[in-house]
């Protein structure tokens, strides 16, 4: 038997090995029970390793198609036939049910903020568009003593499912650290979820029909804007200023579009790193009662921040039940932790248990168990105050570079915490053709239409500071800076 390979394929020799047997078995070649070469007598013929050759086998067991005898090798198992069977070519290249989910409106509004937000991540590139910290600096070392800890005292308990709404100690944890920001908050009001995104999804399903109006800052954060939007919710925008958002412009959109809900981001506001006032604090809250409307408080990223001290949780004002509070880890300590959390009482939090167990049953009962032991640990303190160190050089080496290269007329906020900076363009530089030529420099930005309700192209971007290091910083800044200056240059926008 001669095996068809292609020599100099990209393609590993194994897994061409893999094909060129799967090829004969289905042809009929090697019949059902049969037994194939020995991997000696293959690596013989075909000028390989036995070890590849044994590669090859395992992966055509793993796909059904061998099983190995220890004693005579490895024989062909039955085939299914559909499984093998030639497609239809006449057929419909795209099945009619494909067809109207791409033509959904809620889904095509957002493919390309989604598309757009992909191309931000080209890899090799200086990631200005992360908002994150520096991978370097994850605490890998101590949260690893604290899963090893976790597996050795409670064994099989661990990897068990956990309750729907999280592992009680964990939430226990929680509740203490929430009643230290103001919140009056129970262990039996704190449900464990896969991250901020998903508390923010359960709430979407839970609140948001077809048509009901939703109101957030605009700019804001696009997830949270694409889960409103997929959702057939109609979003209305507020603008914000150093102080957060307009609860003046608020108040109006109030008395004329009665929403479903309010999402805010009071805290380094994504994307323009505001912090709401104290006083807009209170006024949200008090508005929230005076027209019955929930607000979504999103409280991604408090735990980082270097300066004076930020007001507390929009939740800790209220006394009336209508602010929803949700937080997450993925920002302050790790993004692969995926556990957020969320604070929810009566009819809501039952809702959002029953929507967390027919979403994804429970989040990893191991993960919860080894967070909550390195959050007891004391070690997540000294975790934040040497990320917020870093992040403060960090953004002081950037703001010096934007001094140096950006134009005067582009203008820029610093506030004394989170990960970013919203940049202002000069009104003539389009971000868009900016971000397709600094991505051919090797250097990344978030544009500033990811962030708006309505996609156009938006002369700000956001520029992450974090997870890039101080000669990253300065040799980004400046490539920005100079394709900045040359199309403002050429004309700028045409």
């Amino acid at each position: 038997m001669v095996l068809k390979l292609r020599r100099y394929s990209e393609r590993p020799m194994y897994l061409q090995i893999k094909e060129a047997l799967r090829s004969e078995i289905v042809s009929g070649t090697f019949p059902n029970g049969t037994y194939l070469p020995s991997s000696r007598q293959l690596s013989q013929e075909l000028g390989v390793s036995r070890i590849t050759v044994t590669n090859a086998f395992a992966e055509l067991e793993a796909d059904g198609f061998v099983q190995g005898d220890s004693r005579r090798g490895v024989f062909v198992l039955p085939l299914w036939e559909k499984a093998v069977a030639t497609p239809d070519t006449s057929a419909e290249p795209t099945p009619g049910w494909q067809q109207s989910l791409s033509k959904d409106p809620g889904w095509a509004s957002e493919r390309m903020r989604l598309d757009l937000l992909w191309r931000t991540r080209k890899s090799g590139t200086i990631p200005f568009n992360a908002l994150r910290h520096d991978l370097c600096f994850l605490p890998a070392n101590e949260f690893r003593n604290s899963l090893n800890n976790v597996l050795r005292e409670d064994g099989g308990i661990a990897l068990d499912y956990e309750a729907n709404a999280g592992y009680l100690p964990l939430r226990q944890t929680l509740s203490q650290y929430l009643r230290h920001q103001g919140i009056q908050a129970e262990a039996e009001d704190v449900i464990i979820t896969s991250g901020g995104q998903q508390a923010i999804d359960l709430l979407c399903q839970a609140f948001v029909h077809p048509g009901d109006t939703v109101v957030m800052e605009n700019p804001t954060y696009p997830n949270a804007l694409t889960a409103f939007k997929v959702r057939h919710a109609r979003v209305v925008g507020v603008p914000v200023d150093a102080d957060g958002m307009r609860i003046d412009i608020l108040r109006q959109l109030l008395e004329r579009e009665s929403p479903r809900l309010i999402y805010t981001v009071p805290t380094f506001h994504n994307p323009t790193g505001a912090i709401m006032s104290a006083t807009r604090r209170r006024e949200l809250v008090l508005l929230a009662h005076e027209y019955g409307v929930p607000v979504l408080e999103d409280d991604y990223m408090r735990e980082i921040r270097f300066g004076s001290p930020i007001p507390p949780p929009v939740a800790s004002f209220d006394r009336y039940g209508n602010i929803i509070h949700i937080g997450t880890f993925s920002k302050s300590l790790m993004p692969a932790l995926r556990l957020g959390y969320v604070v929810a009482r009566g009819a809501l939090r039952e809702r959002l248990i029953m929507l967390k167990r027919t979403a994804d049953i429970c989040s990893s009962s191991l993960i919860q168990r080894a967070l909550n032991r390195y959050l007891t640990s004391g070690e997540v303190h000294k975790h934040w105050k040497r990320v917020s160190r870093l992040c403060r050089r960090r953004q002081m080496t950037m703001v010096a570079a934007l001094e140096r290269y950006f134009p005067k007329s582009a203008q820029w906020s610093v506030v004394e915490g989170g990960f970013a900076i919203w940049v202002s363009l000069p009104q003539d530089v389009s971000a868009r053709r900016l971000l397709n030529e600094s991505l051919k420099h090797n250097v990344s930005f978030a544009p500033g239409e990811l962030f708006f309700i309505e996609p156009a192209d938006q002369p700000f971007m956001r520029l992450g500071f974090a997870p890039v290091n101080e000669d990253q910083i300065e040799r980004g800044i400046k490539a920005l800076g100079n394709l900045i200056r040359q199309q403002s240059a050429k004309g700028g926008i045409r």
